[in-house]
């Protein structure tokens, strides 16, 4: 038997079990498998890389159900959310569930502002239909009050808000501290969790 890849002198030896293996310069050579330590760091890899993974494939799957619209409101949130930490001030969404009609006013704008924003508000595409939105303290709430806050320091206020889009019914679920925004692929009370 030859050494791959190096031409230096062989010697031939007799193991205890009786086999014969070649050696290069008197270290002896294993030419096929590998060693248990050479698995462990492959399948410890493997593991890491699944484990980061794993949640990112579970996002893309439920966001790849969703009609782009539905994603866009998805993403809308989560990009309130995040800018409202990165330029430290706190946002407040208003909905209007009659018009579906929302807009964004932050701590910093003046009346003028504001009524600029409620102009320019962002109106739902195609099919999409803003049902109605719901918070766990809704008896505390005045009726009419159908805002979300986005605050600075990264947390917001917990919020369903309740679409529909053809006949298929969803919730989108707007948690304190969590950065993402999910899709729930039915509609869903806070009285269900009860």
């Amino acid at each position: 038997m030859e050494c791959p890849g190096l031409s230096l002198p062989q010697t031939q030896s007799k193991s205890k079990n009786g086999s014969w293996s070649t050696a290069c310069l008197g270290l002896p050579i294993n030419c096929f498998g590998f060693t248990f330590v050479e698995l462990m760091v492959i399948i410890g890899i493997l593991t890491t890389t699944l484990l980061f993974s794993v949640p990112i494939f579970r996002q893309i799957h439920l966001t790849s159900e969703a009609s782009d619209h539905v994603s866009g409101m998805l993403l809308f949130f989560e990009n309130l959310k995040l800018r409202a930490m990165v330029e430290n001030k706190n946002f407040t969404l208003y909905v209007d569930s009659g018009s579906g009609k929302m807009y964004v006013v932050d701590d910093t704008m003046d009346e003028d502002a504001r009524q600029d924003a409620l102009n320019n508000g962002v109106s739902l595409n195609g099919d999409l239909q803003l049902l109605n939105l719901e918070f766990p303290d809704d008896n505390t709430r005045p009726r009419d009050d159908k805002s979300i806050c986005f605050f600075s320091k990264g947390y917001s206020d917990r919020a369903l808000i309740h679409v529909r889009e053809e006949s298929r019914e969803m919730t989108i679920q707007i948690c304190m501290f969590q950065k993402k925004v999910h899709l729930i692929d039915r509609y869903v009370s806070y009285d269900d969790c009860i």
